[in-house]
């Protein structure tokens, strides 16, 4: 969905993603890995807590409200997911493709407001990108089954 009238609140979260190179830059040329991976996931945090504060599935909502947050949204996971392809080319990949991102926009070049998301792009079905751990121990003890590595007695 197109973007409306952006409000403060989705100005600070795209704001803090449009940042993100410039921070990720300063760590890599220290080569503080850690530092590049912590302010890329602190931007993720905050728009999880966006995502969850701003409710775009409450029908209360405006078509247009809701359809901003999801935009807002999606534009924040593409600048994370460009950034994030060093550390987790494949899982990037797919959210870059979730997103209906092409190729030759997936280049630091493509960061910021010059590169932010079509509106009106069809994209494709969704799909999981990070699979669901399981614990084997758990899983067996619901399955009333013996510890995995264990023979029955």
């Amino acid at each position: 969905p197109a973007p409306l009238a952006l409000n403060g609140i989705d100005q600070e979260i795209l704001t803090a993603a449009d940042k993100l190179y410039g921070l990720s830059r300063e760590a890599m040329d220290a080569q503080a890995i850690k530092g590049w991976l912590d302010a890329v996931w602190t931007v993720v945090a905050d728009c999880n807590r966006y995502f969850a504060n701003e409710k775009p599935f409450d029908k209360a909502l405006s078509v247009e409200r809701r359809g901003t947050i999801l935009y807002v949204t999606a534009e924040v996971v593409r600048q994370v997911a460009i950034l994030a392809q060093a550390a987790m080319p494949e899982s990037a990949a797919k959210l870059l493709d979730l997103l209906a991102v092409p190729a030759d926009k997936r280049s630091f070049k493509a960061l910021g407001e010059a590169g932010r998301l079509e509106a009106g792009i069809a994209l494709p079905a969704p799909a999981g990108v990070f699979p669901r751990w399981i614990d084997p121990e758990e899983e067996a003890r619901r399955a009333g089954q013996p510890k995995p590595g264990k023979k029955k007695s």
